[in-house]
């Protein structure tokens, strides 16, 4: 088994209009052996006005058996959950309704805003921005157990601005903890690189979550078009390595494999 990307989206997703075929066709052609789609499913959605960003599950399972016939690879069926309190019955829902392969628990969203608009900064710092979205992950991962691997533990500071992390060590040391004794893998999300914010911020979680016992961790090119398909993983491999970790892990069947590098 080989290292595939671990979180990506097809035109079954909102907001990706790439077809997988062609994301299938190219993991083909570099020798993968395992593909994977994560779909949006985030219930109730601020962004949407309360309605549902849901792809179609059916549709995505008719697809993967087509692609597993037409193709020599293992395309494999997941999904990426975005939680808050108010959703929490639904997601667990959702996620015990189909035989999923992987399940990426997400922050997208609070009770009152989507984090990427204006509404959740207005009046507040950077800062305190991520402190709220930090106590978020916190609340998701004391909550929803079903899930494999927690995804882009920076994902508001690519709308609220960079911030140090070094300042909310306390909070993310509680979220890995967590992650680790409940046998939770966490993402490296590489969708903002090459960004050297998010180069230096990704270094900064690795080097914490390496420091706490922290061995599970899955890359994840949140890809939205096949160009960007395993974005940055080179230089996530060399970061993991520097702080002595020499595999990723990829999940088939929601079981975790771990893949030397």
């Amino acid at each position: 088994m080989k290292l595939f990307d671990c979180h990506l989206h097809t035109d079954l997703s909102f907001d990706s209009r790439e077809p997988m075929e062609n994301y299938v066709k190219q993991a083909v052609a570099t020798g993968d052996d395992y593909f994977i789609s994560t779909e949006h499913f985030d219930l109730e959605s601020h962004i949407m006005d309360g309605g549902d960003i849901a792809a179609d599950l059916d549709r995505q399972q008719q697809i993967i058996a087509h692609l597993n016939e037409k193709y020599p690879i293992n395309v494999l069926f997941g999904v990426e959950i975005g939680w808050y309190p108010s959703i929490h019955h639904r997601d667990v829902a959702v996620a015990a309704s189909k035989p999923f392969d992987m399940i990426i628990l997400s922050v997208h969203e609070t009770e009152y805003s989507d984090v990427s608009t204006p509404v959740f900064k207005e009046g507040k710092t950077t800062d305190q921005c991520y402190d709220e979205y930090l106590d978020c992950i916190i609340d998701a991962i004391n909550n929803f157990d079903n899930f494999d691997t927690f995804a882009h533990i920076d994902y508001v500071l690519r709308y609220v601005g960079h911030t140090e992390l070094s300042k909310h060590k306390e909070k993310l040391t509680k979220v890995f903890t967590l992650l680790i004794e409940r046998g939770k893998a966490l993402e490296i999300n590489t969708k903002t690189f090459p960004d050297p914010q998010a180069i230096e911020r990704m270094e900064y979680i690795v080097k914490l979550y390496s420091s706490l016992g922290g061995t599970m961790i899955t890359l994840g090119s949140d890809a939205h078009m096949v160009s960007r398909h395993k974005n940055g993983f080179d230089t996530v491999k060399a970061c993991l390595a520097r702080n002595g970790i020499y595999s990723t892990t990829v999940f088939v069947g929601r079981k975790p494999h771990q893949i030397s590098f």
